[in-house]
């Protein structure tokens, strides 16, 4: 008689035999993938392109056939580009038209969109609603009396004129009511009846809760006042009062047939600002997508 000293016990995961999932199972997962890179080449190549032609020269930025990367990298074409137009007071007009525009749709929006969603006055809700109607007029319906007025106020090519008509924003309103809407007002009332008035709880409690709300609004109004280019086109035509996007077109112009590379390299500098907002606030955008936008 012989004794077996195999063990019969149960096999370890360790032990076990892997099993191989069958090809079809990994094709959705392929599949995802695949149209997450053309989605990729689709969205980032176009800039990449830009970026590289920027640092070529003329002739090679108008070869046929194209190259990819340059055979010599031309540094020297953002230098040319300061010396051929203006752009050192292109980006500083962009910037402050840009930077107070965004500063005023936030802080005019957020304290509309309070006002809205907990104050309760007469007529607030046919206010809001014909708000959200003028929402759906385009603005060049409405740009010829705009730049009449504009125009009686002494206000064209001027700063005031840029950035003050850019302040209110339907949109923004809209956005902020929603959010205070389904804000929960338990910790509202508890600051009332300790006897915080109307100021102090949308200061103190409320505008501070509303953090990634307003920095996901913020870069949104930042990219649209920073890319307004019409609006701007039509309400200045003073050389020290044009924008990156007017001087990009006025490169174009006098230098886009024969200096494509010079026309890139000031269309790389336009995009680089944005690229810093969305860096500096994309903290705020994952909170907002996780939570911050109720």
């Amino acid at each position: 008689m012989t004794l077996s000293l195999e063990r019969t016990g149960p096999r370890t995961a360790a032990s076990a035999p892997r099993r191989h999932k069958p090809v079809a199972a990994h094709i959705p997962g392929i599949l995802r993938h695949a149209v997450l890179i053309v989605a990729t080449v689709l969205f980032f190549g176009p800039f990449v392109w830009m970026v590289l032609v920027s640092f070529k020269s003329a002739q090679e930025a108008l070869a046929v056939p194209p190259t990819f990367l340059p055979t010599e990298w031309h540094v020297d074409n953002y230098t040319r580009l300061f010396e051929i137009a203006p752009f050192g007071r292109f980006y500083l007009n962009t910037v402050v038209v840009a930077v107070l525009s965004t500063l005023g749709q936030v802080v005019t929006s957020l304290m509309a969109g309070y006002a809205f969603a907990r104050l309760k006055f007469r007529g607030s809700n046919v206010i809001f609603v014909v708000l959200l109607a003028a929402l759906m007029v385009p603005f060049e319906v409405v740009f010829t009396p705009l730049i009449s007025l504009l125009s009686s106020l002494g206000w064209l090519n001027s700063y005031q004129g840029l950035i003050v008509p850019n302040i209110p924003s339907i949109l923004g309103v809209f956005l902020f009511r929603q959010f205070f809407s389904n804000f929960p007002s338990e910790i509202e009332d508890a600051t009332r009846i300790d006897g915080a008035n109307v100021w102090q709880r949308f200061r103190l409690i409320m505008a501070p809760m509303a953090t990634p709300m307003i920095g996901s609004f913020a870069i949104l109004s930042f990219v649209y006042n920073w890319n307004n280019f019409f609006f701007q086109f039509i309400a200045v035509n003073r050389t020290e009062f044009f924008t990156v996007q007017i001087g990009l077109t006025l490169l174009q112009s006098q230098e886009g047939a024969s200096n494509f590379n010079l026309l890139m390299a000031g269309s790389t500098l336009a995009v680089i600002p944005v690229l810093i907002v969305f860096l500096l606030f994309q903290n705020q955008i994952v909170k907002a997508i996780s939570g911050g936008l109720r």
